[in-house]
């Protein structure tokens, strides 16, 4: 009998643990206690996936990346929920906790892991060839919009946020590719980001889209 690898082993427990996640909400199941773990489930995995990032070689450089992507773009949703000028007019529930300012901090780690996993894709499709940064970074901000795309019906009826009006505006995509473009040439130009990232991260991004899939087409309330 053949032994799994740590690198399959990660790939099935990511996906067991979101389409589980997903499943419990289609059924309806243990609503109270996905309420509780969302925000320390979306922390955990993409501090995980900066972890399977990290290399020797661009160790400093990627953490210091990650770290001011973190920041940044939980100030700029700070900002984005405090104007209505960024993404649009909308506001933050209570189940992602714990907020500054009426902002969850688990939303600078969902940046920095989902660009990460963007990457990995881009990278992957590009097969390590050598692309200069303004193109790669188009295709990482493309690849962030999809999921937003899907993500964003699923959050909203999650309770995650709200929308004026119910409407998600097409001033959130452009905004979405815009700041992913930006936060991806960084990295890519200062060699902070990975030439090569472990496939988790491209499953992670795979998996996450499921969950929210699952999540669009269930019944339950959150």
């Amino acid at each position: 009998m053949t032994s799994l690898s740590p690198t399959r082993l990660k790939i099935i427990v990511l996906y067991i643990l979101l389409g589980a996640g997903g499943l419990w909400h289609v059924l309806g199941l243990f609503q109270s206690t996905m309420e509780v773990l969302a925000a320390p489930m979306i922390i955990a995995i993409d501090a995980w996936l900066v972890w399977e990032s990290t290399s020797k070689e661009n160790s400093p450089k990627f953490i210091v990346w990650c770290a001011l992507v973190g920041c940044i773009s939980f100030i700029v949703e700070m900002l984005g929920v405090k104007t209505g000028v960024i993404f649009g007019v909308y506001n933050y529930g209570s189940i992602l906790q714990p907020q500054l300012l009426h902002t969850p901090l688990a939303i600078g780690f969902a940046w920095v892991g989902m660009l990460l996993s963007s990457a990995a894709i881009s990278v992957k499709i590009l097969r390590e060839r050598r692309v200069h940064p303004l193109i790669q970074s188009g295709l990482i901000a493309l690849f962030m919009v999809i999921f937003d795309i899907a993500m964003e019906p699923a959050a909203v009826k999650l309770g995650y946020w709200q929308w004026s009006g119910g409407v998600i505006p097409l001033q959130n995509y452009g905004a979405w590719f815009g700041i992913s473009y930006v936060f991806a040439y960084v990295g890519l130009r200062s060699s902070a980001l990975p030439v090569r990232f472990p496939s988790v991260a491209i499953h992670a991004y795979f998996g996450q889209l499921l969950y929210f899939i699952l999540i669009y087409f269930s019944h339950a309330t959150p």
